[in-house]
């Protein structure tokens, strides 16, 4: 991954506004949905009861993952 967010503000965020936050970029599509994969667990730790889904999406070369949830 490259540049990653703070996991811990993406969480805070997403559970007081909700929407979709990217949280990281990464040079494979392996690569990034790994990293979603990996996200959607720890994030259903870190915050239980939140509901976040990953998304990847390709962007100037790379490939975007990018973490949401329902308006709270």
């Amino acid at each position: 991954m490259v540049e990653p967010a703070p996991l811990i503000t993406v969480a805070e965020r997403l559970e007081r506004k909700g929407g979709r936050e990217l949280v990281a970029r990464c040079p494979s599509k392996k690569d990034a949905q790994e990293a979603a994969d990996w996200l959607v667990d720890r994030f259903a730790r870190l915050v239980p009861g939140l509901p976040v889904t990953a998304s990847v999406d390709a962007g100037g070369g790379q490939y975007l993952v990018a973490l949401a949830t329902g308006r709270r």
